[in-house]
């Protein structure tokens, strides 16, 4: 099922009650994988209440054993009332997203540069904490250090373009110039971060044994120096 046959089919089944159908992310950008990427959806429906939710479950699930994250479902007001709380996850939707049915809820979306840093802040950290947890379990296991490595990379980059928006600066779409444009702005090395790109990209392969243990370590180095730059940010 493509992103476009999920929204034909909200459409059938909540007849009037569908307000917006919007594609966000990577599947919309310059770096998407078949591999690695997710098909990300936000659904705004006039009425949340549960049984007009339900009514669009038999197609959710078929979207989900698809492999498709679940939707985002949400209301108008939700969306206005949540700028706060959701800063970085709706500047993500309004730097890349396709309405596939419906009105542009994020078109002229403001978002406190306040609370956008504090959730940066607040992402940054907590990832770097499971990461840490996930390595002190798998430590002995090279292939799973890396391949959190790659899982957690997009989630990264996610908060990276956070960042670059606090700086002042509109973030690139393609996810190499974005690591590249935050590079110019924290004193990081970019490296690690390109050669997961390029796996990402199938042109290149996992870190196995000791170079994934170092790669690991870089990775780590380079995320606390972006997440100490963010937590001094006034």
């Amino acid at each position: 099922m493509t992103p476009h046959e999920f929204a034909h089919g909200l459409e059938r089944t909540c007849e009037g009650n569908l307000e917006s159908v919007i594609l966000y992310g990577s599947a919309v950008g310059h770096d998407f994988s078949k591999e690695y990427s997710d098909y990300n959806t936000v659904v705004v429906l006039k009425d949340v209440a549960p049984a007009e939710i339900a009514v669009m479950g038999k197609l959710v699930r078929n979207w989900v054993r698809h492999g498709n994250p679940a939707p985002h479902i949400f209301d108008m007001k939700h969306i206005e009332r949540s700028r706060d709380v959701f800063p970085l996850e709706f500047i993500d939707i309004a730097d890349r997203h396709e309405v596939l049915f419906g009105t542009d809820p994020f078109k002229n979306i403001k978002i406190d540069g306040a609370n956008l840093r504090h959730q940066c802040e607040s992402e940054l950290k907590g990832k770097l904490l499971h990461l840490r947890a996930h390595f002190a379990i798998n430590s002995h296991k090279p292939k799973r250090v890396a391949g959190a490595m790659l899982k957690s990379f997009p989630g990264f980059v996610a908060v990276f373009r956070g960042v670059v928006h606090l700086t002042g600066e509109p973030p690139e779409k393609d996810m190499r110039k974005l690591v590249e444009q935050l590079a110019k702005r924290v004193d990081f090395n970019p490296q690690v971060f390109m050669d997961l790109i390029l796996i990402r990209e199938g042109k290149a392969f996992l870190p196995r044994k000791a170079e994934a243990m170092s790669t690991f370590e870089n990775y780590l180095t380079e995320l606390e120096t972006i997440t100490t730059f963010v937590d001094r940010m006034t």
